[in-house]
């Protein structure tokens, strides 16, 4: 599952066909190695990148001049995998904002499938990560309580705007968006909402294949807060699973 989808060709005819691609520093016309579905290795050559939200079956490994030809085939890099560089994926947004200091909660609206809140001087701010999207809230002046690690986050839209940033389509990359977003408001910069205007491709995107689902993140999350494959509690009677969701199944 990527967020970032290239299409790639295989050979000189032309023929292109997406693959998830996990990297911020691959661009158009480079070489890369892709790992099939199957497992087999084979050289492509990128045509397109745009940010889809796909499923795809094949991923990009590496970039071309990273791995070597030989007798025997493709020979990756040494040590550990190269496939992940840069904010690709939901996780690396959760990891990088619970670095600087926002705190991870449990949403109660379950369209939600975690949530960070921080405060400044002024204000109060909410990151909401969903399936196709992660939405934003500035709620003015501070909570009244404490903010605690994995405590339940009640969320009223009438409280204040929100800003919603879907996945699929967009002009930038959403996940280092919201990040940059995330540390401009710990410094309470001016101009926040100015960071938080979606940006839709105003170019003609690919049509998603029929035998391609949209991405789906709970893997990622259910790992995020510690999942092993039995189901996770996180208190209140709410259990998340690895096959994605929360269920109230009591305490």
């Amino acid at each position: 599952m990527g967020y970032i989808i290239a299409h790639v060709a295989f050979d000189s005819k032309g023929q292109v066909y997406p693959v998830n691609c996990y990297r911020t520093d691959i661009g158009i016309g480079d070489d890369v190695v892709v790992r099939m579905k199957e497992g087999t290795l084979k050289w492509a050559r990128v045509a397109d990148l745009n940010y889809l939200n796909w499923n795809c079956r094949n991923t990009i490994e590496c970039l071309g001049r990273e791995a070597t030809s030989t007798r025997d085939g493709i020979v990756l890099p040494r040590g550990e995998s190269l496939s992940v560089r840069g904010m690709t994926r939901p996780i690396d947004l959760a990891i990088h904002l619970t670095g600087i200091g926002w705190i991870r909660r449990r949403p109660a609206n379950k369209a939600y499938r975690v949530a960070f809140t921080a405060t400044n001087e002024r204000r109060t701010g909410l990151i909401l990560m969903r399936k196709n999207g992660v939405d934003v809230q500035l709620l003015p002046g501070l909570p009244d309580e404490e903010m605690k690690r994995d405590s339940l986050l009640r969320i009223s839209r009438l409280r204040s705007p929100f800003f919603e940033q879907g996945l699929g389509g967009s002009e930038q990359n959403v996940f280092m968006r919201i990040a940059a977003f995330a540390e401009a408001f710990l410094r309470d910069d001016p101009g926040l909402e100015d960071l938080l205007v979606p940006l839709r491709s105003t170019k003609t995107l690919p049509a998603r294949p029929r035998n391609i689902r949209e991405a789906d993140d709970e893997d990622d999350l259910y790992s995020f807060f510690g999942g092993m494959g039995e189901p996770v509690y996180m208190g209140d009677g709410i259990w998340l699973t690895s096959g994605g969701g929360a269920h109230d199944w009591g305490r």
